[in-house]
């Protein structure tokens, strides 16, 4: 089992993402969730492939004692979101999370129903010690 979360391309975290809806599956159940999701069909060989890179990376484990296969992701879906925004953040913002969030309003990607459940977000926390 990987210590933390691993990269995935653009194409595996797609995966990974229906395998995390469906909690554990087999090809065809992930391939199934993934047409739900993305509205897109993709090729059941297409799917084993990214799996099957997703094992080797750590990011998902198999368990092979019955046919067919059955997937599992290693990491919950919250610590693999939390790791790439941390990456992402570190990577084009240098690790400065004000910079991002100013870039967000900036922008005006964060609307003002966004804005309100963040500040909301922000008073109940501190609440909690």
């Amino acid at each position: 089992m990987a210590a933390k979360p691993q990269e995935t391309s653009k194409a595996e975290f797609s995966v990974l993402k229906a395998l995390w809806r469906v909690k554990q599956g087999t090809v065809a159940d992930v391939r199934s969730k993934y047409t739900e999701l993305f509205g897109t069909e993709p090729a059941y060989t297409t799917v084993t492939t990214l799996l099957t890179r997703l094992v080797n990376k750590g990011m998902v484990k198999v368990e092979k004692d019955r046919q067919p296969f059955i997937f599992k992701p290693v990491f919950k879906e919250e610590s693999v979101l939390r790791s790439r925004l941390r990456q992402f953040i570190e990577t084009v913002f240098d690790g400065d999370t004000h910079a991002l969030v100013l870039k967000l309003v900036e922008d005006e990607s964060l609307t003002s129903d966004d804005l309100r459940r963040i500040e909301k977000k922000l008073e109940s926390d501190k609440g909690e010690p």
